[in-house]
């Protein structure tokens, strides 16, 4: 390089240092810090949303693909098994089988009638059937059977014997007329003027029955029991874990049988009843409407008793051994509002509970070590109580600690002078 190349090479490099050094804000000027921005706005709350509407139905809006009558003859049989579902029974005066169902594209339904049956069954053509809803409408006479694993039937109108076993599905009957028997195990049963041999049962739900006629019974462990407007000749009720509510009139030479395990037993006989009343409570209370003189001559005889109503003639037995049993006159409904409206918790004073625990003491000290020493230590414990008490009341309560003072605020640093 030529020492005039040289030059002009180094009076550039000069420049742009110059340049630079120049544009850099001077070490000893005060810096200047930005205006802080302004707080942002806070966003408007957004708008709440509005409800969506539900509609009714399901796939398809529930169109049965299944819809065929099927006219039948005096005496046949309805049978019905599906997997799963709803099943809606309704009657009508026709000699027919009204079948509608609706069921996905790889369900069939089978309708056959053979043997004096008409049967319908679900079929799949692939794997276990899926739920399957039904609607049939069958002559009032038809006798109707129905089973599946989680179906729920709902039936209405018929005048002839119903059979329905589900493991889990509510059940509802209206009507029905001879051998009437309702059976699950996770389901509520409801039967309303049902007349014959009636028999609801379930394990884990309750069972109402009303205005039902014949021989009765209901049956469930983890439920309550309610049977009103009854026309019955013979009725059985038992539950385990539950409440049982029974109001209807007792017919001569009848026999009623109402049992809990750990669940209070409201029964109301009518003003004008005729029966046999027996009585069996472990730990429950026993109340009525009737005017009752319990025994007294044994301990245990008002837990077990028995009391005639008019002539006697029906036979009613009452047991519940955690619970309490309570027989009225007249409907129980005006009663139990009147006891929601004057429920109270009665809770005994401080000075009778110390009066009964300081009896129960004396008389097991008594029993153990006679009557002398018994007295002489209960002078002695209730002086030691009050000489415990004396001294609680003596020692001294610290005052409360004084809240801690709160630090003043460090001062500010004081801002360099402008030039």
């Amino acid at each position: 390089m030529s020492v005039r190349a040289f030059s002009f090479a180094f009076v550039a490099l000069l420049a742009a240092a110059a340049s630079s050094f120049a544009a850099a804000p001077a070490l000893d000027a005060p810096q200047t810090r930005p205006a802080p921005a302004a707080p942002a706005a806070p966003a408007a709350p957004a708008a709440p949303q509005a409800p969506v509407q539900a509609r009714p139905g399901w796939v398809d809006n529930d169109a049965p693909r299944t819809d065929q009558t099927v006219d039948v003859t005096k005496g046949t049989r309805l049978v019905l098994s599906s997997q799963a579902g709803e099943v809606t029974v309704k009657a009508w005066d026709r000699d027919a089988v009204h079948v509608q169902a609706s069921h996905s594209t790889r369900e069939r339904i089978d309708v056959q009638t053979a043997d004096g049956a008409l049967r319908i069954r679900t079929r799949s053509s692939r794997g276990p059937g899926g739920p399957v809803d039904y609607t049939l409408t069958v002559p009032r006479w038809m006798p109707l059977s129905l089973s599946g694993t989680y179906l729920a039937a709902n039936i209405e109108g018929t005048t002839a014997d119903v059979n329905v076993e589900t493991v889990g599905g509510d059940l509802v009957l209206k009507g029905g007329s001879g051998a009437v028997s309702l059976r699950s195990i996770e389901g509520e049963i409801t039967v309303e003027n049902a007349s014959g041999k009636v028999n609801a049962s379930t394990v884990n739900d309750s069972i109402t029955l009303s205005g039902v006629a014949g021989d009765v019974i209901a049956e469930t462990v983890n439920g309550d029991v309610s049977v009103t407007a009854a026309k019955a000749t013979s009725l059985e009720v038992s539950t385990v874990n539950g409440d049982v509510r029974f109001e209807a009139p007792v017919v001569d030479r009848g026999t009623f049988r109402v049992s809990t395990h750990q669940g209070d037993i409201r029964v109301s006989l009518g003003a004008q009843a005729s029966a046999t009343v027996f009585v069996r409570t472990f730990r429950g209370d026993f109340s009525s409407d009737f005017p009752i003189t319990l025994p007294k001559d044994d301990r245990d005889s008002n837990k077990r008793f028995n009391f005639t109503l008019g002539s006697g003639s029906a036979r009613v037995e009452l047991q519940s051994f955690q619970g309490d049993i309570h027989v009225a006159k007249s409907g129980l409904r005006g009663r139990e509002r009147r006891e929601r409206r004057g429920a109270r918790l009665d809770v005994p004073s401080l000075p009778a509970i110390a009066a009964e625990v300081q009896a129960e003491v004396s008389a097991e000290l008594a029993a153990e070590y006679g009557a002398e020493w018994a007295a002489e230590l209960t002078r002695l414990g209730g002086l030691a109580l009050r000489q415990a008490g004396d001294a609680l009341q003596r020692v001294p309560v610290p005052p409360p600690a004084p809240p801690a003072p709160v630090a003043p605020p460090a001062p500010r640093a004081p801002k360099p002078p402008r030039r």
